[in-house]
């Protein structure tokens, strides 16, 4: 018995063979440039969300009792899908330490105020000044945050 290798054509690999295209090199400069012509309308955006989050669930917001447990969670997403352009504050990290206390609030079916207030506190804090704050300071917010989010008060 004979066996017979049948080898098809692999057109990326002939791609790469062919002379022209693009240098890696060049292909990241002009995709960082795309995404840098991102960066204006990805930060009014940006804006525009934690204003909203403000505006429906902050102390002051009439009738945030009745707001949607994932009316606060896709905000908290909408901060994560911008916030690489504010990497350096810790907006994009606090929004997921949000979305995981929208999740254990919508799981418990009770708002914790004091927790989504310190939240929005943090989130005016570092779109604000995060950058400029030492790393080891940021970090500790964050990791407060973090700690605010992941505590269940049925566990305690």
């Amino acid at each position: 018995m004979t066996v017979r290798k049948f080898r098809p054509p692999n057109r990326l690999a002939s791609m790469i063979k062919e002379r022209g295209g693009i240098l890696a090199q060049d292909a990241i400069i002009a995709a960082e440039a795309g995404v840098e012509s991102l960066r204006e309308s990805s930060l009014a955006a940006l804006d525009e969300t934690l204003a909203e989050i403000e505006r429906r669930f902050g102390k002051t917001a009439e009738g945030r009792d009745s707001e949607p447990f994932d009316a606060l969670y896709l905000l908290g997403s909408r901060v994560i899908d911008v916030g690489q352009f504010v990497s350096d504050s810790g907006v994009d990290k606090a929004a997921v330490s949000l979305c995981t206390l929208a999740d254990s609030l919508a799981e418990a079916g009770v708002w914790r105020w004091d927790a989504v207030d310190v939240h929005l506190n943090a989130f005016k804090l570092l779109r604000a000044m995060g950058a400029q704050l030492p790393a080891v300071q940021r970090e500790a917010m964050l990791e407060g945050l973090y700690q605010v989010s992941h505590y269940r008060p049925h566990e305690a």
